[in-house]
């Protein structure tokens, strides 16, 4: 049967293990042979081995990637300031906290390999409690008729009264939090003799010895921010054809439940997307009944546009249709994101079968002074999870101090 863990689809689900990963995704160019497995144990946690002197970076975004390359930094007594265009940090990583007893996750949810990878990420042990899946987990598939079986073959893990946003709260943020700077959105990158320029909106320039971005694909698509040089040709095709899903979540609470652990449907798994519900609640200690929809790629657009209340609407009535009206009758409220709206993200994240080689071009370094760091800029044997992002952001870090 199908195996959700190996293609449920973030930042909000990405993949532990990629379709175009083969062969192809392994070569390495010069410049990616010596980025680590974004899999290793020690990725995002080995020690800096260089000794910077008085260096300094600026990093553009505080998302996953960025934090994590700006506590590294930190560590390695390098000065960074971090911006970071929205009005708090985490990216991608998003809780909605006052809605029931646990924390939402409204964007990374699920930890796609070893809880080990928490640990790595945090330098040392994490006392987060995560849970699996197991015997009554069940799986509805509904083609017109619905049928439940038991769920098998899921290694993916849940974090249980926490999120991947705690787990950068708790290890993390604590070590960069006062290079921390809001509200700060960044349009150019400069380089100038052996110094980098960095210009916000409002023309405040941040001077430094080099710059870590950090920020989503889909902004860079946008030419949001301009490079003096500019990009090579080369990642600027990367950058326009690398296929990028958009992405929306949406969480309702019931009454009661009536809905198996994860409801799957014919178009589910496609080349175009992925969408599905599951149960949010899944290993909580609550009494609260969630039920979660995740959608990326052509199956979102469904919802997207619409307020939510219509997008309320329209669940209700898809699920009526299929539990005889359970959904209506039991509804209590619901909780919508919708990361294209996102002014600052504009995507869900890289598609699980985008060209591996478009990948290994994102990750690669503009120069020795302008890097790139994140789940989509990578050595291309991965791409789009939380635990890559941070790896992603260990090869960076050190490819810089080791140009030091």
């Amino acid at each position: 049967m199908l195996r959700l863990g190996a293609i449920l689809g973030v930042l909000m689900l990405p993949v532990s293990c990629r379709s175009n990963g083969g062969d192809d995704a392994d070569e390495s160019d010069d410049d990616s042979a010596d980025q680590p497995d974004a899999d290793s144990a020690d990725a995002a946690s080995a020690p800096a081995t260089t000794e910077p002197g008085n260096r300094s970076v600026v990093v553009v975004g505080a998302g996953a990637a960025g934090l994590s390359a700006a506590r590294l930094l930190v560590r390695a007594g390098v000065e960074v300031r971090i911006l970071e265009a929205g009005p708090t940090h985490g990216g991608r990583l998003r809780d909605a906290t006052d809605v029931i007893d646990f924390p939402l996750p409204l964007g990374a949810e699920w930890i796609h390999d070893d809880a080990q990878v928490l640990d790595d990420i945090a330098g040392r042990q994490v006392d987060i409690e995560v849970a699996g899946y197991g015997p009554g987990d069940t799986l509805g598939t509904y083609d017109g008729e619905l049928r439940i079986e038991p769920l098998t073959g899921e290694d993916d893990l849940r974090f249980v009264g926490s999120s991947w946003l705690e787990v950068f709260d708790t290890y993390v943020v604590p070590d960069v939090a006062d290079r921390l700077q809001f509200d700060t959105r960044v349009v150019r990158i400069e380089e100038t003799g052996e110094r980098v320029l960095v210009t916000d909106e409002a023309s405040a320039t941040f001077e430094a010895d080099a710059a870590i971005v950090t920020v989503p694909v889909a902004v860079l698509r946008a030419r949001d921010l301009t490079f003096v040089p500019d990009l090579t040709e080369e990642r600027w095709a990367a950058i326009d054809t690398v296929e990028i899903w958009g992405g929306i979540k949406i969480f309702l609470e019931f009454a009661e439940r009536f809905f198996p652990t994860f409801l799957t449907f014919p178009d589910s798994f496609t080349s175009a997307g992925q969408w599905l519900y599951y149960d949010a609640a899944h290993a909580q200690d609550s009494g609260h009944h969630v039920l979660g929809l995740f959608a990326v790629g052509a199956p979102a657009t469904r919802y997207q546009g619409l307020d939510h209340d219509a997008v309320r609407d329209r669940v209700l009535a898809e699920l009526d249709g299929i539990f005889d009206g359970a959904a209506s009758r039991s509804y209590r409220r619901h909780v919508v994101q919708d990361w294209s709206a996102e002014p600052y993200i504009r995507q869900a994240y890289v598609a699980d079968h985008a060209d591996a080689q478009l990948v290994r071009t994102l990750g690669q370094p503009a120069s020795e002074r302008v890097l790139f760091a994140g789940d989509a800029y990578t050595d291309g044997r991965n791409w789009s999870e939380v635990h890559v992002a941070a790896a992603a952001a260990r090869a960076t870090v050190d490819r810089l101090l080791a140009s030091w």
